[in-house]
């Protein structure tokens, strides 16, 4: 777990590293998932992978896998295996974010929650999203058998997943505008000290002319 924690850390502090996660993660999402869903909705009537379906109940499984072929079959393994590729590189570009947002914002509780290492928090989503993997497969494999414990479970793991990933976002994207907020401010402040003098320079020496007057004697 430490490992990841700091994988984490070097991630926020460096843009490779950062640039890295956004391409596997949205790369696998747009020039995988998006052919694998169409292909997938046309082998099996319009139905999509069970990773698309919010509201999945455990009948609503038993009633699609009657519906699907071999065919079907294959391409949501071949999904799935991509599958555990993308949920860890997408919540590993919501950590580094995290991580990024509260070094700049909150240095002192920045240094807090990474020996605690609480950014570990931020992916539980990838975690929920593996379990959901892992028991999708279960179930297909076991079918005919209704596995409903596993189904069950995989039911349970993709509303903590939903739960998780949205919270992870909040916090993310909040840290984030906060943290452009402050630089912003901290920006103009600065701004505004560095013009201060200027403004205030000719009051000075007016008041030192004041309190010294030169007094001009005619030549003769």
């Amino acid at each position: 777990m430490r490992q990841l924690n700091d994988l984490i850390i070097r991630c926020s502090q460096s843009w490779w590293l950062f640039l890295l996660s956004v391409i596997v993660a949205f790369g696998s999402l747009f020039a995988v998932f998006g052919p694998i869903q169409i292909a997938f909705a046309e082998l099996t009537g319009g139905l999509t992978p069970f990773d698309f379906q919010n509201s999945l109940s455990v009948e609503q499984i038993f009633e699609q896998l009657a519906v699907w072929n071999e065919a079907a079959v294959q391409l949501y393994y071949a999904f799935s295996f991509v599958d555990f590729f993308f949920p860890f590189f997408a919540g590993l570009f919501l950590a580094s974010i995290a991580a990024f947002s509260l070094r700049h914002l909150a240095p002192r509780l920045y240094d807090r929650v990474v020996r605690r290492r609480l950014f570990l928090l931020l992916m539980l989503g990838p975690a929920f999203d593996w379990l959901e993997n892992l028991c999708a497969l279960f179930v297909i494999g076991r079918y005919p058998a209704e596995m409903t414990a596993a189904a069950g479970l995989l039911v349970v793991a993709k509303q903590g997943k939903l739960a998780a990933v949205m919270l992870t976002q909040l916090i993310a994207f909040s840290l984030l505008v906060l943290a452009a907020g402050r630089w912003v401010w901290t920006r103009v402040a600065r701004g505004r000290r560095s013009t201060e003098p200027l403004h205030s320079a000719t009051p000075a020496r007016q008041r030192l002319g004041a309190e010294n007057p030169v007094s001009i004697m005619p030549v003769c």
